[in-house]
């Protein structure tokens, strides 16, 4: 299987050595405009280093290309990838515009593109144990209530607005996703905003922190609190920052951390503890090559039209806080 990547971020690292624990898992060649970085990614594959992926593209006969890209750089990309290869991983969130999503959107479906996106959260056996629970008819989810509160990320894209889409569609994203794929589809959404209190950061255009209610079309409600805005005076606590709860009238599944270990409440006294995989990038990333090598697509858990209804309910949230009074807006896909 030889695979091209596309970015040389810190994400990049992690797909990479995922890839290294995967038998027939070839990358020849990496693309990115910080050549230095590219060379230091690309030396243990002795891969080709390219400043331009559309050259990479061109010059490579590439069965797999992995886009590890900040969301407002997808596009173009996405578009001639899917003219010369069979298979595409995007990592999460798929854009920060849902008009550009939906055109990605069209041309993996005008090539017949086998397309994983990276919310690999999925894959969990924590999460998978949330899903078969709550899809149980007499066990469905209810309520779910999500934190992600933790510092903010160092690069200079993220804490621009236009550019990283915010908190809630960047990094809180991931439990939003968590809950789509155990509960069911958003229906509705509600969010207040906050800021100014991140006065010492140049060039700050992103929230500092938010507060979103969803309405599922089943009936069951979630409440998210997501803000970038601790320093010190926040010891570690549980899950460092990050924890999602879900609970149905038999059940509550507790998932904490970055890992999102998991402990599920079955009664006053009865809780199994869920351990996280070792490396969901390796549990992620095979299941993405299986199915293109194979053509069956069945195995990947988060294909690209989910990656574009996760989307769709960040985007809806940060226009409810944008509206300055918490009012309701629908999801629109």
């Amino acid at each position: 299987m030889r695979i091209g990547i596309i970015g040389t971020g810190w994400v990049t690292e992690l797909h990479l050595n995922a890839l290294k624990e995967i038998s027939g898992a070839e990358v020849v060649a990496i693309a990115g405009r910080n050549e230095a970085r590219a060379k230091e990614l690309a030396e243990p594959w002795k891969a080709t280093v390219y400043t331009d992926p559309l050259t990479m593209l061109a010059k490579e006969s590439l069965d797999a290309v992995f886009i590890l890209l900040p969301p407002h750089l997808h596009g173009d990309l996405e578009r001639a990838c899917s003219e010369y290869v069979k298979g595409v991983l995007v990592e999460k969130p798929i854009s920060q515009s849902l008009e550009t999503a939906q055109q990605i959107q069209g041309y993996f479906k005008k090539a017949g593109t086998i397309v994983s996106v990276a919310y690999q959260n999925r894959y969990r056996q924590s999460v998978q144990t949330a899903k078969a629970l709550l899809s149980q008819s007499d066990n469905q989810g209810i309520l779910a209530q999500g934190r992600w509160i933790t510092q903010m990320p160092p690069p200079l894209w993220w804490r621009t607005f236009d550019q990283s889409g915010g908190q809630f569609s960047e990094q809180c994203t991931h439990l939003l996703d968590i809950c789509r794929y155990t509960m069911g589809d958003v229906e509705t959404v509600s969010a207040f905003r906050t800021r100014g209190f991140m006065k010492e950061v140049p060039d700050f255009t992103v929230d500092d922190a938010m507060v979103v209610n969803c309405q599922f079309k089943s009936g069951a409600l979630a409440s998210f609190s997501t803000g970038c805005f601790p320093l010190g005076g926040h010891p570690e606590t549980p899950g460092g920052g990050i924890n999602l709860s879900l609970s149905s009238r038999n059940h509550r599944i507790v998932l904490t951390g970055w890992s999102f270990e998991g402990i599920v409440y079955s009664g006053e006294e009865d809780q199994d503890k869920i351990l996280s995989d070792k490396n969901i990038f390796s549990v992620q990333n095979k299941a993405f090559l299986d199915a293109v090598a194979s053509g069956d697509s069945s195995g990947i858990l988060s294909p690209y039209e989910d990656g574009l209804k996760t989307l769709a309910t960040t985007l809806a949230a940060n226009e409810s806080a944008r509206h300055q009074d918490g009012r309701p807006v629908e999801v629109s896909v």
